[in-house]
């Protein structure tokens, strides 16, 4: 076994084994608290050992590897080797029933849902981290100092049957927002250690807490989402940045509630703005929005002139898929497309290239400023 990540949510935890050979399905087994001893969920994964990475960080208890939690009623889990087998405990504070699922022949998912409970929807699908297996490089923002790159997800808004904003040239809010977030990724890696993933990479509708559940399932260092802006008004044109807050002013507000429109049921808005900015998530995305903004602009303007750039500032709102992401966060308006002109330059090969090469520059001078 090369690694171990735990999730936990609202009566539901997800227990995530990664190997490095094929597994099938393991033996589940779920118990409930007798006297002293806790309720479990056990499972018995054939023909794997723990890696000596693995054996090294964790613990020792009764021959047992320990890995403690103590959040969301459970306590901790345990890691026996039984011949050839694994044996992976999940104790409790009550019992749950425990389900496994294969992820790519070589991971397997435990989900642990309270019984005649349901699962939690704001923990990642198995699919999800599925995609998260494939491309490997599952860490921790814990280890920052053992991690070896940054971890982006990039947020191509819309997509599939819903195309967000429609110019007035047909051109879909979906489409732009995924040519810039491939281009994006690509000028990030160029000039950036780092892994990018991209929460869509064809034109599929994904909805807006899956978006940021990939972020946090990744515990991503940075999430920026993408999208094209649009206004009743033909005549309005240009570039604004967000990041989490109350609204700045009634148009940042109208331009929530218009990508919020498909958000659905959430948690309360207001309670994660507080916890974000106790913790100081929030100053690290404004920061980050003030210097993509700034970036963009002026390359812009060096590229089309001033005359040809407008500047509509850092703004704030309560954008759904920025409430439920879990860490610094931005969310990029790169023109209109309701407006004739801005529609006409979206479109443009160049134009995407030269906001793409901007933003990549400007996160990577935020994760600089953030590491001094």
């Amino acid at each position: 076994m090369e690694d171990i990540r735990v999730f936990v949510g609202d009566g539901h935890a997800q227990v995530l084994i990664v190997t490095d050979s094929t597994l099938e399905l393991p033996t589940l087994r779920s118990t409930a608290a007798v006297g002293s001893s806790p309720a479990r969920g056990t499972a018995r994964i054939g023909s794997v050992q723990l890696s000596s990475e693995l054996e090294g960080a964790y613990g020792r208890e009764d021959g047992r590897w320990i890995l403690p939690v103590d959040e969301g009623g459970l306590s901790r889990l345990t890691i026996a080797s039984l011949g050839e087998d694994l044996m992976i405990g999940a104790e409790m504070t009550h019992q749950r029933e425990i389900f496994a699922t294969l992820l790519a022949d070589r991971a397997i998912l435990l989900d642990l849902v309270s019984t005649g409970g349901e699962r939690d929807g704001t923990l990642a699908s198995a699919s999800q981290l599925e995609r998260w297996v494939r491309g490997g490089a599952i860490e921790s923002r814990g280890d920052r100092e053992v991690r070896e790159h940054y971890v982006v997800v990039l947020d191509p808004g819309h997509g599939g049957w819903d195309p967000g904003a429609v110019g007035v040239s047909g051109t879909r809010e979906a489409d732009i927002a995924l040519s810039l977030c491939r281009r994006i990724a690509v000028e990030l890696e160029r000039i950036l250690d780092v892994e990018v993933i991209l929460t869509r990479d064809d034109d599929t509708f994904i909805p807006l807490v899956e978006r940021a559940n990939i972020a946090n399932s990744l515990n991503a260092d940075l999430f920026v989402s993408v999208h094209a802006n649009a206004s009743e008004r033909e005549s309005a044109w240009g570039i604004e940045t967000y990041f989490l807050d109350g609204a700045s002013d009634a148009g940042a507000a109208r331009v929530a509630a218009r990508e919020n429109a498909l958000a659905g049921e959430g948690e309360d808005p207001t309670s994660i703005v507080n916890d974000l900015s106790v913790t100081g998530t929030n100053r690290l995305s404004q920061n980050l929005a003030v210097t993509v903004q700034s970036s963009v602009v002026q390359a812009i303007e060096e590229v089309f002139g001033a005359s040809h750039t407008r500047d509509l500032g850092v703004k704030s709102a309560l954008f759904a898929v920025l409430v439920w992401s879990r860490m610094p966060s931005i969310l990029f308006e790169s023109s209109f497309v309701t407006n004739r002109v801005d529609e006409t330059r979206l479109r443009l090969p160049f134009y995407q290239q030269t906001q793409a090469e901007a933003m990549a520059a400007a996160i990577k001078d935020w994760f600089e400023s953030v590491e001094r």
